[in-house]
This record gives structure tokens, C-alpha cells and sequence, in this order.
């Protein structure tokens, strides 16, 4: 099993940022002797607490701190970028990291942030299925050409090619059937954050479309995860509004962006949430992520970080035990 490490990088305390986002790449540098496979930075737009923080220029930073351990972006939205301009900064990360570094893209949740930019939140699916064809033509052809309903592109030749050949390794963030579909359809990895079966069906559904065999594909889920001595219901407390804007947060963006499908069904109260949390000391942790891991076809576990104003030092504790107490069972799996 593969465990990976995310943070949102959230602020909802309003530190001084400079501090606050240090705190933030100490405890991801960190994640480099303490185990983990890979570290990955979130990416949202126009958020009042700061989530998230510029994909490039932090994973920049992490390429300059780190030396062995994977990085990667969890997720570019993609049909917020312009493909060809991805592929050339991708590219560049990948030198700058000595070909470490894994690309994962999405297509959000938030209508806000599309509207913002300019675009319909309607046209998602469709900007993603063409995004990641120009990407991987820009990757991979120079110069390449395009024509499709958002690009008409013609001789571009995007410079550097990745290090890695004939690309980074490419991920496809997915939450419904239909997304876990294209994943594999374009013969992605799936970050996937569902436990549904037809979530998993449709990801093989689509690599069989495409004639890769499941042996070569990865998936992963993410879970929230507190190694701590205290009793849970201590730990509830102290944060019990923290994670309620936490998760909260998705509710919203779902709920207006009008997809049944992504829509938790749940009152926001912080106790609806409670249960998104898995705290608990080393063994609850532990014999529960044995329990998805036997039943989910997953070959990763994403350790989705701190929930954003848990103080550093608490946070790098809670990190440090599931890395000593935990990490090293898991990656045995």
C-alpha cells in the first residue's frame, strides 16, 4: 500500500500567512523521513480563508526541500487552466523535482469559482474530457495540434518535454460513477474519494475501454486521520468547529453547483460531520483502515492532513504517531 499526504493549508484562525504556510511545509517536507510516499498541494480559487494556496509555486518549494519523496498537485482543476500552459509548467516541475512529480487533475465542485473565471459550471465535464487530451498532447507531441469545441490549436510546441517519458504520471480526481469513468477512459490513476462499488466498477469500466489492465492502475481514497493517547470525545470538542467549516465547505459548494451526485444529504451541523474523522488511538486507526483496505480495491491511502487552525505543534504531533505507530503497518499491506 501506498500512503500519500495532502493539506488544505486553510487559515481560518487569519495568522500572518507567511508563518501560517510555513507551518504548513514543515509538517509536508517532514513527511519525507517520516515515510510517506508522496506529498500533494490542493488547489481552490477565491476562498476567504485562504484554501488553497497556488499549486506551482508551493510545489516549486517542495521540489527545493525535499530530495527522494514524490510530490504532486491534488488537483490542478483542470478546466480552469489552460491545458497547453499545463502541460509546460508541469513539465517544468518535473526538471525542477528531478522527475518526481505526479500531475492529478479535476474538474471542482465550485460554481463560484467558475463564474469567476468566466466559465459556465455546466460545461465541467466537457472542458475536462478536452483539457486532458490537449495535455497529453502537449506532453507528449511537439509541436501538436488541436481542434475541439474550447481549443483550436495549431503547431504548438510546448517546451521543456517532462523529464519523465512520456510523461508524469497522470491522475484523475473523481466522486461519481461518471468521473471515475473518464479516469480510466484515459488511462489515469484514480484519486477517487468514494466507497461506492459502482464507484470502482465504472473506474474498470473505463480501463477496459481503453485496454489497460487493472494490475497497472492505482487508486486511492483519503481519509482524515488523528493518532492520538487523548480520549476522541476530548479531541471532539476542541475541534468540533474547525471541522464542521471543514467539511461544511464541500456541502455548500455542492449543493449550488446542483449535482445530486455530489450532495452529502446532511445538515450542517458539526455533528453531522463527526463521522468524517477517524480519531482514535493507533490500533482504532489502524484496524480501521484494514477494514476499507480488505474491502476497497485501493492500492493507496491519502492522509487528507489536519483540519485547517489546529495549532502546528499539535498537528505535527498527531502526524508524528500516525508515521511511528501506524505508517509502517500500512505500507506493509
Amino acid at each position: 500500500m501506498y500512503v500519500g499526504f495532502t493539506m488544505d493549508m486553510r487559515n481560518p484562525l487569519n495568522r500572518p500567512w507567511r508563518e501560517h504556510w510555513e507551518d504548513c511545509l514543515h509538517l509536508m517536507v517532514e513527511c519525507e523521513a517520516m515515510g510517506f510516499d508522496y506529498i500533494m498541494v490542493q488547489e481552490h480559487f477565491f476562498q476567504p480563508d485562504g484554501y488553497a494556496p497556488s499549486v506551482p509555486i508551493f510545489l516549486t518549494l517542495l521540489a527545493e526541500r525535499t530530495r527522494t519523496i514524490r510530490i504532486g498537485s491534488y488537483v490542478y482543476i483542470l478546466p480552469l487552466h489552460h491545458a497547453a500552459q499545463l502541460a509546460q509548467e508541469t513539465a517544468v516541475l518535473d526538471h525542477l523535482s528531478g522527475g518526481r512529480l505526479d500531475v492529478t487533475v479535476g474538474s471542482g465542485h465550485s460554481a463560484a469559482e467558475y463564474r469567476a473565471l468566466g466559465y459556465n459550471p455546466k460545461t465541467r465535464p466537457s472542458r475536462m474530457d478536452e483539457g486532458i487530451e490537449v495535455l497529453k498532447l502537449a506532453w507528449t507531441q511537439r509541436p501538436f495540434s488541436f481542434s475541439g469545441r474550447y481549443y483550436d490549436l495549431k503547431d504548438i510546441s510546448v517546451q521543456p518535454a517532462p523529464l519523465q517519458q512520456p510523461h508524469p504520471p497522470l491522475w484523475v480526481a473523481a466522486t461519481a460513477p461518471p468521473a471515475a469513468r473518464r479516469a480510466g477512459r484515459v488511462g489515469a490513476h484514480l484519486h477517487g474519494a468514494s466507497v461506492d462499488p459502482e464507484f470502482h466498477a465504472a473506474y474498470f469500466a473505463g480501463l477496459k475501454e481503453a485496454g489497460i489492465p487493472r494490475k497497472r492502475a492505482r487508486i486511492s481514497n483519503p481519509w482524515s486521520i488523528t493518532v492520538t493517547d487523548e480520549h476522541p470525545d476530548k479531541v471532539w470538542e476542541r475541534r468540533r468547529e474547525l471541522v464542521f467549516e471543514r467539511w461544511d465547505f464541500y456541502r455548500r459548494i455542492r449543493a449550488e453547483i446542483g449535482d445530486p451526485d455530489l450532495h452529502y444529504g446532511l445538515p450542517p451541523a458539526p455533528e453531522a460531520y463527526r463521522d468524517f474523522e477517524l480519531v482514535g488511538d493507533a490500533d482504532t486507526v489502524t484496524a480501521t483502515l484494514k477494514q476499507f483496505a480488505d474491502t476497497l480495491p485501493i492500492t493507496d491511502i491519502v492522509h487528507s492532513g489536519p483540519t485547517g487552525g489546529v495549532p502546528h505543534q499539535e498537528a505535527y504531533a498527531d502526524l508524528k504517531r500516525f508515521a511511528d505507530q501506524v505508517l509502517p503497518t500500512v505500507k506493509g499491506w
